[in-house]
């Protein structure tokens, strides 16, 4: 049973969902007010950072590993999300795994389609990695389309030679453009948080005429052999519950079968924004960031 406060912000949720109509600029300033009703950790200290050319933000928890690092990617579909829309996740994410964690803000589509957010974030980890960083001590995390950008980096990385991080962690990943008979045929009812009309607008905005099954957008079609290891949380019930599923089938088809924790019926996509209120937000990071220490320590 879904806890009263998931409920209670399901329901609140639902009454501040924008209409077709909404602008670019609407639709990021409504995705980044979740950062006023789930605040970041005060006691996370916020620096500014640059590597690879990509500007971002680097987030320290008290009593830190320097030793040990997250690179996370931001959710947003491509085209909307900030550290505003973040910090509630990623504040929590450092503190808990004890470690920095890097921010890069890679430019938002339409203004820059694809392919350049994805090569911005191949870009900040390029940057990242050659600032000496233990690749093994390393973690990749990202939620939605930051999700999918865990997958595309980590493939983009294999194919050119680049080092990889020693674990990927994503959260509610959307991997596939097309969506045929998945989250296009969705219930636009069934995710407080996302519905199929949003995601074809995302696509749109995104890709601008790109070929959808390019891999570096849609690693769902790319390949699966030689990445790192992998936790994948989800949702049973949110839209892109497809996507978590076939991911994880296809990292067992290469060998690497991943850690799948699935939420919950009712849990909608990355219900992880609404910590500290919503016990399943908690829960869901808590064991986040214990894979990443576990893995990052030597595990």
């Amino acid at each position: 049973m879904l806890s009263k406060q998931m409920t209670t912000n399901l329901e609140l949720l639902a009454e501040g969902s924008l209409g077709a109509d909404a602008t670019w600029r609407e639709h990021r300033e409504s995705y980044d007010s979740l950062g006023e009703a789930f605040p970041a950790l005060p006691e996370v200290r916020r620096e500014n950072a640059e590597f690879g050319g990509i500007k971002g933000f680097r987030y320290v928890p008290p009593g830190a590993d320097e030793t040990r690092a997250i690179v996370y990617f931001h959710g947003g579909g491509y085209c909307i999300g900030s550290e505003r829309s973040h910090e509630m996740i990623v504040t929590r994410l450092a503190r808990i795994a004890g470690c920095p964690l890097w921010f890069p803000l890679y430019r938002l589509a339409p203004e820059h389609p694809f392919p350049v957010p994805v090569e911005d974030c191949i870009a900040a980890w390029q940057g990242f990695a050659e600032l000496g960083a233990e690749p093994g001590r390393v973690a990749f995390a990202g939620d939605s389309a930051g999700g999918g950008l865990v997958f595309s980096v980590s493939q983009a990385a294999r194919d050119r030679g680049m080092v990889l991080p020693k674990c990927c962690v994503a959260l509610s990943p959307w991997t596939d453009m097309e969506g045929t008979g998945t989250w296009r045929a969705g219930d636009p009812e069934r995710d407080a948080f996302l519905s199929p009309a949003e995601l074809e607008m995302l696509v749109d905005g995104f890709l601008a005429g790109a070929d959808r099954r390019d891999p570096l957008a849609a690693p769902i079609f790319g390949s699966f052999e030689g990445l790192p290891p992998f936790l994948i949380q989800a949702s049973r019930s949110e839209l892109l519950y497809d996507d978590a599923v076939r991911l994880a089938a296809a990292l067992e088809h290469a060998n690497n079968p991943p850690f799948l924790e699935l939420a919950e019926e009712g849990t909608p996509h990355v219900w992880h924004h609404m910590v500290p209120d919503v016990p399943e937000a908690v829960r869901a990071l808590g064991n986040a960031a214990a894979y990443v220490r576990h893995l990052t320590n030597g595990g």
